[in-house]
């Protein structure tokens, strides 16, 4: 018993001493549909390019300078992958190129991926895709 108090006491400090605190604010779920009056699309797709070099797996240039990317929480429209990595750099790119829209929708992604692994490796991404613009169709 004389054993077990201490283990019990160290336990209770470890499993307390450190806290972490989330808040989020979670989003109703809304379900509104889109018909082709409501957007415009780019007439032909647009391109946008980004090139990662990793040496020793590690993104150098990104690690602690500015990081230009496009953030998603869900998928881009036409994918059901996550778009992730380099190409988010892409994505990024071409959004900038092409200021005003608010959305991609069906990007196309390839790849190019020069490796000496493991110790350098460059991939460069290029993104086609249309992008479109709600309108605003007032009350």
């Amino acid at each position: 018993m004389k054993r077990l108090l201490p283990i019990l006491i160290l336990t209770a400090l470890f499993a307390t001493g450190c806290s972490t605190t989330f808040r989020t604010m979670r989003e109703p779920n809304v379900r509104f549909e889109l018909t082709g009056e409501d957007y415009t699309l780019t007439e032909d797709a647009v391109e946008g390019e980004a090139t990662v070099v990793y040496v020793l797996g590690i993104d150098w240039k990104r690690l602690f300078g500015r990081s230009d990317r496009a953030d998603f929480n869900t998928p881009v429209m036409g994918t059901l992958d996550i778009i992730k990595g380099a190409e988010t750099y892409a994505i990024y790119d071409l959004m900038e190129k092409n200021p005003g829209y608010d959305f991609v929708m069906y990007p196309q992604v390839t790849k190019e991926f020069y490796r000496v692994l493991p110790f350098y490796s460059r991939v460069k991404v290029t993104v086609r895709a249309r992008l479109g613009k709600l309108k605003n169709r007032g009350q």
